[in-house]
């Protein structure tokens, strides 16, 4: 049996970083994809086509191995899930659109679907936080559960997650070339509480509460709210010293076109995300710029005919 998945990207449109620390996030899943191809075999192994690399007979990519890693777990606990996997996907990578979290969750909901025919999205989203320790560290939980779960949601690590209803639109984001290091952002955000927990303190209370109304107001369709509530962000996160000359040239290239805009992220380079029509041409300097529906659905798994 051959069994196919797909994963979405997510963009936080506000309240990263505060999520890690007990705040709450508002993430969109968007139609952007990790696809994973699983086939039954006599030993595990792993292929990714971007970026390329490999991992079996005791050998593996240094990029691939905590995804490796949740296979093996997966099993550990399913020995039907041995067998051969390929990875594919469309996601920029390292650049704020959780495609770490993307992969896992294609290649967790490949292999249990291969293992047991069904791939149950509480079980997907929980092996998919076994990569994403091992990739971030300390990470909020918050990319796979968009990844799997899909649509908009608003998550916290006390609350969980809630569904929310929300009309399709577009967002615009603009992304740097260079890959950039989440986990040493989280740690320079945890530098930032412990050297000035004050501050810290009173942002997140602030972006707590704001997140949550942002998430009301994108379900009634006051979009002018949540795009000053993105502007909100925008400023904490500088406060935090997340952002970026980079980031900072994007997002005044998409203000500049009537977006409201923001870094997506972990910061530190990466992507910029733009809600809104853009006004006129869009003059953003990065490298890759996109426009992407939102929301997508979560994790699909299929057995081609």
């Amino acid at each position: 049996m051959r069994v196919l998945s797909r994963a979405p990207a997510k963009v936080i449109l506000v309240g990263e970083h505060f999520v890690v620390h007990g705040g709450r996030a508002l993430a969109l899943s968007v139609d952007l994809w990790a696809t994973a191809v699983a086939e039954p075999g006599s030993r595990l192994s792993l292929e990714s086509e971007d970026p390329p690399g490999s991992c079996g007979d005791g050998e593996c990519a240094p990029h691939l191995r905590p995804l490796y890693a949740m296979l093996e777990e997966v099993a550990a606990d399913n020995p039907r899930a041995v067998g051969s996997y390929r990875l594919r996907s469309d996601i920029p990578r390292a650049r704020g659109l959780g495609s770490s979290a993307a992969a896992a969750v294609a290649l967790a909901a490949a292999a249990l679907a291969l293992a047991e025919g069904v791939a149950p999205r509480d079980e997907v989203y929980r092996y998919a936080m076994t990569s994403e320790r091992i990739i971030h560290g300390n990470p909020s939980g918050v990319d796979p559960a968009a990844s799997t779960y899909g649509g908009a949601i608003l998550y916290s690590r006390a609350e969980g997650m809630r569904r929310l209803s929300v009309a399709e639109g577009e967002l615009t984001i603009c992304c740097g070339a260079s890959p950039r290091s989440t986990a040493s952002m989280v740690e320079q955000v945890s530098q930032f509480r412990r050297s000035r927990e004050g501050l810290f303190e009173a942002l997140l209370s602030s972006s707590t509460d704001l997140v949550a109304l942002a998430s009301e107001r994108l379900e009634s369709g006051d979009l002018a709210s949540v795009a000053a509530i993105m502007r909100w962000h925008q400023g904490a996160l500088r406060i935090l010293g997340v952002s970026s000359p980079e980031l900072e040239a994007y997002v005044a290239a998409m203000e500049a076109s009537g977006l409201a805009s923001k870094l997506t992220g972990a910061g530190g380079g990466g992507c910029a995300v733009g809600l809104g029509t853009p006004r006129g041409e869009l003059r953003c300097s990065a490298p890759i710029i996109m426009r992407v529906r939102y929301p997508a659905g979560g994790v699909e798994v299929w057995t081609p005919s």
